[in-house]
C-alpha cells in the first residue's frame, strides 16, 4: 500500500533551501561579469545539490510514489561533486580553460550510471513495487555496495586533494579564505554522507537521521548565498585579470591581492632572511622557495619594484655591501670578502654593480663612509 503524502518541519526547511539553491544557481549561471566559467561550475554544483535535496524531500513526504521516475535520480551525483569543486578552484586560481582531457573526471559518474541503468530503465509501476519491497532491486547487491563505497572514496579523495591544491597556491587573503571555506563546507557534506552509511549499520541508528546530509547541503547553499552578498568577488567569479596591468602580464592570472601577498612574502624572504646572499640564486630557485610560479615572481618584481630579477638581486646585494663597508675597516673585512658575503661570486661583477648603483668603487665608498684602520687603501685594493 502506498503511504499517504505528508509534510513536517524538516522537509519544509530543506525544500525551501532547495528552491533557494535553484535560484542562486540561476543567478550564477547568468552572471555576466567576472569569471563566467567559475560561476557556471559553481552553478552546476548548486543545481545538483538542490536536485538531491528535492529528491530527499519527495522521499520524506512520500510524494516520491507519485513521481517514481525521480526516485534515485541523484544516486550517482556524488561522483560529480568533487570534480566540480576541484575545477572551480582551478578556475579561480589559474583561469585555466576546460579542456577535453578534463572529461576524464566524468568517467566514474558515467560508469556508475551505466551499472545503475537497470533501475532507470524500469517503468514507474515496477519502480513503485521495488520501493515498497514487493520486488528485488534490479541491480545486484554486490554492484550496489561497490557503487556506494567507491562514491564515498571518490568524495573523500577529492576533499583531501582540494585542500592540498589550495595549500600549494599563493596565500592571498580573501581568495584563500574563500577557497578554504568552500572546501570545508564541501568536506562537511562528505563527512555527513560517509557517516550515514557507516552508522546505518548499527542498531541504534535511526534512518530518519539522514536529515544531517541535507543539513550540510543546506549550509553549503547558504554559504554561497551569504558569501555572494558580502563578497562581490564570489559572484564575480574571482576574475583575476588586472585591467591596468602591462600587456605582457594581462593574462597572468595574478590578482592585485595575490600580487601584494606575493610581494610581502618576497620581501620577507629577500630582505629579512637575506636570501639574496645565496651565490647560486636564480629566478627558478626563488620561485620554488616562495611556492609560486617563476612568471608570477618575475611579474611582481617588475611591477612593484620596477626592476628585473637580477637588477633586484644586485640592488639588495649592493645595499648590504654598503652596510658592511660602512661598519667595518679593511683590516676587519676585505672588499672581496664583502663581495662574497653579500652573494657575488667574483670581484668584477661586484665592482660593476656597486659603481653603477653608487657612482663609487667599494674602496672609495669605504674610505668616505667606513671605519679607519690607520692606513689609506688604494682604489681597487682588496
Amino acid at each position: 500500500m502506498v503511504p499517504e503524502p505528508s509534510f513536517d518541519t524538516w522537509p519544509v526547511i530543506f525544500l525551501i533551501a532547495a528552491v533557494q539553491g535553484y535560484f542562486i544557481a540561476l543567478i550564477l549561471w547568468r552572471w555576466k561579469s567576472g569569471n563566467r566559467r567559475a560561476n557556471r561550475l559553481l552553478a552546476v554544483l548548486l543545481l545538483l545539490f538542490a536536485l538531491t535535496m528535492s529528491e530527499y524531500v519527495l522521499y520524506w513526504t512520500n510524494y516520491i510514489f507519485q513521481y517514481m521516475h525521480l526516485a534515485n535520480l541523484s544516486a550517482q551525483f556524488p561522483y560529480l561533486f568533487g570534480p566540480l569543486v576541484w575545477l572551480y578552484l582551478r578556475s579561480i586560481y589559474t583561469q585555466e580553460p576546460l579542456r577535453f582531457r578534463d572529461a576524464w573526471h566524468l568517467a566514474p559518474f558515467i560508469l556508475a550510471t551505466v551499472l545503475y541503468s537497470p533501475w532507470h530503465l524500469l517503468d514507474a509501476e515496477h519502480k513503485r513495487e521495488v520501493t515498497l519491497t514487493q520486488h528485488n532491486f534490479p541491480v545486484s547487491m554486490l554492484v550496489l555496495r561497490i557503487l556506494l563505497w567507491t562514491r564515498v572514496a571518490h568524495l573523500l579523495g577529492y576533499a583531501v586533494w582540494n585542500f592540498i591544491y589550495i595549500r600549494r597556491q599563493p596565500q592571498v587573503g580573501a581568495t584563500t579564505r574563500w577557497a578554504m571555506s568552500l572546501n570545508l563546507f564541501y568536506s562537511g557534506f562528505v563527512l555527513a554522507y560517509t557517516s550515514y552509511f557507516v552508522l546505518i549499520r548499527f542498531p541504534f541508528f535511526n534512518t530518519s537521521w539522514d536529515y544531517h546530509i541535507s543539513a550540510t547541503m543546506t549550509a553549503f547553499i547558504y554559504l554561497i548565498a551569504y558569501a555572494g552578498y558580502t563578497q562581490r568577488a564570489v559572484f564575480d567569479g574571482y576574475h583575476w585579470s588586472e585591467p591596468n596591468a602591462p600587456v605582457k602580464y594581462r593574462n597572468s592570472g595574478l590578482t592585485p591581492e595575490a600580487s601584494r601577498s606575493l610581494l610581502q612574502n618576497l620581501t620577507s624572504l629577500m630582505v629579512q632572511e637575506k636570501y639574496f646572499q645565496d651565490p647560486e640564486i636564480s629566478l627558478e630557485k626563488l620561485a620554488t622557495a616562495l611556492h609560486a610560479g617563476k612568471h608570477h615572481v618575475s611579474q611582481v618584481i617588475n611591477e612593484h619594484l620596477g626592476a628585473s630579477f637580477f637588477e633586484y638581486v644586485n640592488q639588495l646585494r649592493v645595499e648590504e655591501a654598503k652596510r658592511l663597508l660602512g661598519e667595518t675597516s679593511r683590516s676587519d673585512l676585505h672588499v672581496i670578502e664583502v663581495a662574497y658575503a653579500v652573494g657575488f661570486n667574483n670581484k668584477v661583477s661586484f665592482y660593476a654593480a656597486f659603481k653603477r648603483s653608487t657612482g663609487m668603487t667599494p674602496t672609495e665608498y669605504r674610505r668616505s663612509h667606513g671605519k679607519s684602520d690607520g692606513g689609506e687603501a688604494q682604489p681597487g685594493a682588496v
